[in-house]
């Protein structure tokens, strides 16, 4: 894509893009369906602000120059597609938005920033975090986790999470031994930690209490959570009687 711009030029740089990507539209340089380069991409190729090429693009997108796809960038419009299609939304023009709009209700950046932390900390989780300070447990488990329950699944050290709790964010916690005390005061209120114990892979109870043989696929561990055994490996926890 050849796109030429002059930051000493008095045309504005968004306008500059703008008149570049439709002189490319029409002369078929870009063709219909043809995807456009993200924001941040093409921010680094012509070497200006990606919020600059994102506003162009939203310019483009409002004059039926391009549109959205679901899952993908925002493409060439083809002259023979309807203009009710609404335009596709990168994270970046999802952020601009908020900000442009915190402001002109007269909320600051930092109450912005407070407020956008506290939601996502309240938000539901999408993936799992176990936390452990042994490395290759950490290893093992993540993959039996995410064999057993095929969900995202993060490893990380107290250490770390302590450092920026930030890591914390959209994650449900599993602590191993040791590991919570370090990041206690960082949870959200409303989603304590699991704990869970590591337990050698070829042992197990029943629900008579006996120790029982288990091959775990990778010859290394399951999981207890809350002092009930589960064989990741199996997929489905074994029963077991409570202790009197």
């Amino acid at each position: 894509m050849n796109i030429q711009i002059s930051k000493e030029s008095d045309v504005p740089l968004r306008e500059q893009v703008f008149a570049q990507l439709v002189l490319l539209i029409a002369t078929r340089k870009l063709k219909p369906g043809d995807s456009l380069p993200s924001v941040r991409s093409l921010g680094r190729i012509l070497k200006i602000h990606h919020n600059t090429v994102s506003e162009a693009y939203q310019d483009l997108a409002a004059q039926g120059f391009l549109v959205g796809r679901r899952g993908s960038r925002l493409v060439v419009r083809s002259p023979e597609e309807p203009l009710n299609e609404p335009a596709h939304k990168d994270l970046d023009d999802l952020i601009n938005e908020t900000i442009k709009t915190a402001r002109q209700q007269g909320y600051t950046l930092q109450q912005l920033r407070h407020r956008v932390r506290e939601r996502l900390l309240d938000a539901p989780p999408d993936h799992l975090l176990v936390l452990s300070t042994d490395a290759g447990i950490l290893a093992v488990v993540r993959r039996e986790l995410e064999e057993a329950l095929q969900c995202s699944v993060a490893i990380d050290s107290p250490a770390a999470i302590a450092a920026n709790p930030a890591l914390l964010i959209g994650a449900l916690v599993l602590s191993g031994p040791g590991a919570l005390p370090a990041v206690l005061s960082s949870l959200p209120k409303n989603r304590p930690a699991i704990p869970i114990l590591f337990a050698p892979g070829e042992a197990f109870t029943d629900r008579r209490g006996f120790r029982q043989p288990i091959l775990s696929r990778h010859g290394a561990r399951c999981v207890e959570s809350a002092g009930w055994p589960t064989p990741l490996d199996e997929g489905v926890p074994r029963e077991r009687s409570r202790p009197s």
